[in-house]
């Protein structure tokens, strides 16, 4: 029993696609993050990789701390030495992100979404910012992790 336990163990970690990341708050004011899970990016990495011409799964638990009718879903990269550079700005509840408007207080959801590497020189790292802002223009979610554009 105890080596089919390993033996599933191995094999799920081996062949898993996904593995928890730990993200930085920067500023979450309306939410709380419970859990969030990058693709091909793994707690002992020092970067998530992000392929040009490809796409990272990215899939964020929160609870809301306020109701709000809107959501706006904000994509930016922080290069070092130069600044940021918001590269997405889209209403989180067109049904692309897995969430549905009203969002009420006190519920759990789950945002799930295809990132694109930001518009970067490849080989670059930098930190990418994921906010979701609310109907009053604060940040319901606000979440930090270093990522490492790839040719």
């Amino acid at each position: 029993m105890k080596t089919s336990i390993v033996l599933l163990l191995s094999l799920i970690s081996q062949y898993s696609d996904v593995s928890c990341v730990e993200f930085k708050d920067c500023g979450s004011v309306d939410g709380k993050v419970t859990s969030i899970v990058v693709q091909d990016c793994g707690v002992s990495d020092d970067y998530c990789p992000l392929h040009i011409g490809k796409t990272a799964s990215i899939d964020m638990k929160f609870t809301a701390n306020v109701d709000s009718d809107k959501a706006t879903v904000i994509l930016t990269g922080i290069i070092p030495d130069i600044g940021a550079i918001e590269y997405l700005t889209e209403d989180g509840c067109n049904g692309k992100y897995n969430l549905k408007c009203p969002i009420k207080k006190g519920n759990q959801y789950e945002m799930k979404f295809e990132m694109q590497a930001p518009p970067v020189p490849a080989d670059m790292t930098l930190s990418i910012l994921v906010k979701l802002v609310d109907s009053n223009g604060k940040n319901m979610i606000c979440q930090q992790f270093p990522a490492h554009v790839i040719p």
